[in-house]
């Protein structure tokens, strides 16, 4: 039942996310724009803006920096228990729904924020269903690994 929850929660919110109006989206002037992003484009490979980082508005700046802090927190902590990384995910996880909620980028740069944090969400969901210290510590690598990838491609 918690995982149908929360992957109602997470759909609901990307829902939230793309759901623009098209006299408040820039991207409905251009159609070939606004077909990609709701055609589920922002599927594949996250690469550069013509060789330039993606452009990220201050409030998701500060929620990927909230993330990387959890991932950073448990780090330096000593608990490794299975309990902990439980903890960690349910944090991080607080910490992705938060972002999404708060989700206000728009067009291309969108586009790209999403090709970065679906990879994302998929490792959560292998993250909470790790059953062993050995296999939660290699989901979160994992998920802190795809976090790391955000400063290499987004910037303010």
């Amino acid at each position: 039942m918690r995982k149908i929850l929360t992957v109602l929660l997470f759909a609901g919110a990307i829902w939230a996310c793309n759901n623009n109006k098209p006299g408040e989206n820039k991207n409905y002037n251009n159609p070939v724009e606004a077909d990609e992003h709701h055609s589920g484009a922002a599927s594949g490979k996250l690469e550069l803006n013509k060789g330039a980082k993606w452009k990220t508005d201050s409030t998701t700046d500060q929620n990927v920096n909230h993330l990387k802090l959890i991932l950073t927190k448990f780090d330096n902590g000593g608990d490794k228990s299975l309990s902990a990384y439980k903890k960690a995910q349910n944090d991080l996880q607080h910490g992705i729904d938060k972002m999404i909620a708060e989700c206000q980028m728009e067009g291309a740069n969108h586009l790209a924020l999403h090709k970065w944090l679906e990879p994302l969400v998929a490792r959560m969901t292998v993250f909470k269903r790790a059953l062993t210290e050995t296999a939660a510590a290699e989901d979160l690598k994992g998920i802190q690994a795809q976090v790391n990838l955000y400063s290499q491609y987004f910037e303010l």
